[in-house]
């Protein structure tokens, strides 16, 4: 997939930075349905398929947004589809079939850290509760982003409602971004928690019992920053 030059900034509090071929809303499609995987490979989330006009993961995972700060009376903001926690779904170009999904987001200032944050779900929640994944015998995650505004993401792996307590911050990778769109790899077995955190976890005992997957645009000693954030093709493979 390519992305076309983006031509307008962000204005005022959140304005759509899409290009018109970008921007295209998918139309709702049906109900998500287990996805046969590939071999080696488990794919996560392609996004080429939404419930209730959201995008779901290829198992009917949720997938939402929401911001952190060190200062809550000076927060971030993202504007994905309408008024919704939820990013919207987009075409790379106006005849291209592939979606991927996009927000817009402000990193406010003064804030000492501050993030927007892409969680995306394996699975739907089963009796309320959240469906683990063991994915400990893959090599890495791969994913495609384009971002501007930001040299970096923060790919953090989670485990919520499996027993485990993860003290501070979970395992996490930063990846460095490049210009364009184009497709990352995390290395799993270079997972780690920030040195801050004291008592440290095993990665991969996370792994083991991994329930989602979050992506962040973040900031230390911010300075007041705004851009856009296009993801696709998240899967786990050896």
């Amino acid at each position: 997939m390519k992305l076309l030059k983006i031509l307008l900034p962000l204005g005022g509090l959140l304005t759509s930075a899409f290009l018109p071929q970008v921007s295209a809303l998918y139309r709702p499609a049906a109900s998500p349905a287990t996805v046969p995987q590939e071999g080696n490979k488990l794919v996560y989330a392609d996004f080429e398929t939404a419930k209730d006009n959201r995008p779901v993961s290829n198992r009917g995972g949720a997938v939402r947004l929401y911001v952190s700060s060190e200062n809550p009376t000076n927060p971030c903001h993202y504007k994905g589809a309408g008024t919704s926690d939820a990013p919207e779904i987009v075409r790379p170009s106006k005849d291209s079939p592939n979606k991927a999904i996009a927000f817009d987001y402000i990193l406010s200032a003064p804030n000492q850290w501050a993030s927007v944050t892409l969680e995306v779900s394996g699975q739907a929640d089963k009796d309320g509760k959240p469906v683990a994944d063991d994915v400990s015998n893959y090599k890495f995650l791969t994913l495609q982003a384009y971002v501007t505004g930001s040299y970096s993401l923060r790919v953090e792996f989670n485990s919520r409602g499996q027993g485990m307590l993860i003290p501070g911050a979970p395992p996490q990778m930063l990846i460095k971004i490049s210009p364009g769109f184009n497709t990352y790899r995390v290395p799993l077995n270079s997972l780690s928690q920030p040195k801050w955190v004291e008592d440290k976890i095993n990665p991969k005992d996370l792994l083991k019992k991994l329930t989602s997957v979050s992506i962040a645009v973040y900031c230390e000693q911010c300075a007041p920053t705004k851009g856009m954030v296009v993801i696709d093709n998240m899967a786990f493979q050896n």
